[in-house]
């Protein structure tokens, strides 16, 4: 009887976490769909015409620009994948415009030493996690 007790609050706990751990997988799908949708509005390439006029004309003008969705998420996928090594190399795909955003705003920081290289800011390093407040509870 005791057993079959501690199995089933097991159990209980297990759905709970399992429950808990859906609601945050949705919520972050959710965040990173409003990101993407936002940053699609706010911040979209420049002109092609427009940008080839304001590049010298030796400049490859067949250039494909990164979008600043891009550069975040490959900020971001870069930290976790190689948190050794958080570094993005920064080339003419880059917007420079987007590069100072990101920098001046102190999302991104420069490599000490490579002025072409980027990372993002190690936000979850900043400040002790009990003192962060949510708005809300997604786990409730």
């Amino acid at each position: 009887m005791k057993t079959q007790v501690i199995q089933f609050s097991e159990e209980r706990a297990f759905q709970g976490l399992k429950s808990k751990m859906l609601k945050i997988k949705a919520y972050k799908e959710e965040i990173l769909s409003a990101l993407g949708e936002f940053l699609e509005e706010h911040f979209p390439l420049p002109d092609k015409d427009e940008f080839v006029k304001k590049k010298n004309s030796s400049d490859d003008p067949t250039i494909q620009l990164v979008t600043l969705h891009e550069i975040l998420e490959n900020l971001i996928n870069k930290l976790m994948d190689t948190p050794h090594d958080p570094y993005l190399i920064i080339n003419s795909s880059f917007w420079p415009p987007y590069i100072e955003l990101l920098l001046r705003y102190g999302i991104a920081l420069r490599h000490p030493e490579d002025p072409n290289r980027i990372r993002l800011e190690a936000f979850h390093q900043l400040c002790d996690s009990s003192h962060l407040h949510f708005p809300f509870n997604i786990l409730a």
